[in-house]
Formats: structure tokens, C-alpha cells, sequence
């Protein structure tokens, strides 16, 4: 375009050189020097032009990486944000069994007359429930915001660890008018403790969201081939095959009006599967509609009995 113009305005300065009617001399080497000028400037725009042009494509290509740079970014931010909010989402929702379970036996202290034995193991349960909660909050930040994989494990009593999960579920089942049935082989399991606990205590708190009033819930361990499993069975609502393929995703319900009116908020399970791949396993179900659920948690290793 800039050549075209300097064409046109070259066409009409030799226009007025030509023409005998404007002859004058001062006027013809103002036109002339018009005419260079005119060339000259079209030259020189037409010259920058091609140069631009030859940069644009780098240009636009570096635009285009600090873009994708930034879409990277905000993407970053924003998975960020939902861990920290997932994050927030599964303490609260694991506050409430232990807390439960810390405020009943508070209640019995401050309510009844004990004897010595019943009131210290009372207190121990408020102590030692109170100790997890602060350990849990940080292995829950690690797991969820940091994505840590690897836990320090160790041997454990699965005798005593289903004990202490009935102690800390009892309170709970208790309001709800619901028994928990405990019994296991002698054996013991690797396990991160906090965690594992974490785990059972939350497949209890579901048999009792799935269960009625007067209804019992299972827990027991027994020896297997190749390792140990954890039972825990409920005789509630049950399930259809459509529902246990989703029941582990964060935010699922079965029962969505029964769920929140326990406070449910769908984080348990999808909790519980993430800890039990850091054990190496996964949680296996078997259920039916009106005769309720069965989730086996097999742990393999050598079983010392």
C-alpha cells in the first residue's frame, strides 16, 4: 500500500511538471523536490513494512508461549485450590466420629459417678482420640494437598486396633441404636496407624449411615492366605451394582436426604480408597438392596501368631 501511494503521488507531481500552464520555476523545483521526497518516503515505509513483517511470526510465536505459560499457571492455581478445598472438606468430615467419641466420654466423666478403672480408660480414649486428630490433620494435608505417597509403617496388634476403633465408633452407634458386633484371629499388620484407623472408623460410620435403629454392625479380622483381612458388614440399606461402582468418587451419595440429615457429606469412602492404595490394596464390596453391605480390606504379608 505504501509503494502504491508513493506511485500515485509521483504520477501527479510529473503531472504538474509537464503541464505548460504551471511552468513557473520556483513551483516546478518544489515539485521536483516533492516528487524525490515522495519516492524516498514510499521506499523507506515500504522497506519498514517488509521488515515488520519479517518479525511478526517470532513475535506471535513468543506471545503464544507466555499465553500457554499462563494457561499452565492458572491451571496450576486452580488444582491447587480444589486440593487445599478437598483438603478442608475431609478433615471436616473426619472431625466428627473422634470428636463424637471425645465428647461422649467427656459427658460420662462429668456425668457419672466411675470407678477409678472405667474413668482413666475414659480418659485415655478423650487423650489419645485428641492426639490422632492432631497427627491426622497433618497426614491428611500430605496426602491431599502434597500428594505424599509414602508412610512410615509398622507392625500392629489387629486385635488391639479393632478395639480401638470400637471405642471410638461405640459412642456414635450408641445414639444411633445400633451395636457393634467385634471379633478377630490373632495376627498382626503393617500399617501407617492413624491412617488405617481413619479408614475403619469411616467403613463403621457408613454401616451405621446404611443401618436402622436396632440393627448390628461387624467388625472382625481373620487370617488369609498370604496376608490379613478386615471385615466390616452391616444388615442396612444395601446396594445395587450401579450404585458400588460409584460409591468411592468424592461428593457421591446413595441416599443423598438420609446422607445430609447424618451429616453426610460423600468424602468417607473416597477417603478410605486413597488410604488403602497407600497400603497396597483396594476396598472390595459386596452388597444387596435390603440386606445390606460387606467391605473386605485384605492386607498382604506374613501374619505374626
Amino acid at each position: 500500500m505504501a509503494v502504491i501511494a508513493a506511485v500515485l503521488c509521483l504520477a501527479q507531481c510529473l503531472l504538474f511538471l509537464l503541464d505548460p500552464n504551471l511552468a513557473n520555476e520556483n513551483y516546478r523545483l518544489y515539485t521536483l523536490g516533492l516528487c524525490f521526497a515522495s519516492v524516498i518516503g514510499g521506499l523507506l515505509i515500504a522497506f519498514s513494512s517488509y521488515i515488520l513483517s519479517k518479525k511478526a511470526p517470532e513475535g506471535s510465536k513468543g506471545d503464544k508461549e507466555r499465553i500457554r505459560a499462563l494457561e499452565a499457571e492458572f491451571t496450576h492455581l486452580e488444582e491447587l485450590a480444589g486440593r487445599r478445598e478437598e483438603f478442608i472438606a475431609s478433615f471436616a468430615h473426619e472431625l466428627k466420629t473422634p470428636l463424637t467419641a471425645i465428647i461422649g466420654y467427656a459427658d460420662m466423666l462429668r456425668s457419672k459417678d466411675m470407678a477409678p478403672k472405667p474413668r482413666f480408660t475414659a480418659a485415655g480414649y478423650i487423650f489419645s482420640e485428641g492426639k490422632r486428630l492432631e497427627a491426622l490433620s497433618l497426614k491428611l494435608m500430605d496426602i491431599i494437598v502434597l500428594g505424599k505417597q509414602d508412610f512410615q509403617k509398622r507392625r500392629y496388634d489387629a486385635g488391639v486396633l479393632i478395639r480401638e476403633v470400637a471405642a471410638v465408633t461405640v459412642p456414635s452407634l450408641g445414639d444411633a441404636g445400633i451395636t457393634l458386633e467385634i471379633r478377630w484371629e490373632k495376627g498382626e499388620v503393617e500399617i501407617e496407624p492413624d491412617l488405617f484407623k481413619t479408614l475403619l472408623i469411616n467403613l463403621v460410620d457408613n454401616g451405621r449411615k446404611a443401618s436402622k435403629r436396632g440393627q448390628s454392625i461387624d467388625l472382625y479380622g481373620k487370617n488369609e492366605e498370604g496376608g490379613y483381612a478386615f471385615y466390616i458388614r452391616d444388615y442396612g440399606r444395601g446396594m445395587n451394582v450401579d450404585e458400588l461402582g460409584r460409591i468411592t468418587e468424592p461428593f457421591y451419595m446413595v441416599d443423598k436426604s438420609r446422607s445430609r440429615a447424618q451429616n453426610g457429606a460423600g468424602l468417607g469412602l473416597a477417603l478410605c480408597k486413597r488410604i488403602a492404595e497407600l497400603h497396597g490394596t483396594s476396598l472390595m464390596y459386596s452388597s444387596q438392596p435390603d440386606k445390606g453391605t460387606t467391605v473386605r480390606v485384605f492386607l498382604e504379608g506374613e501374619q505374626s501368631i
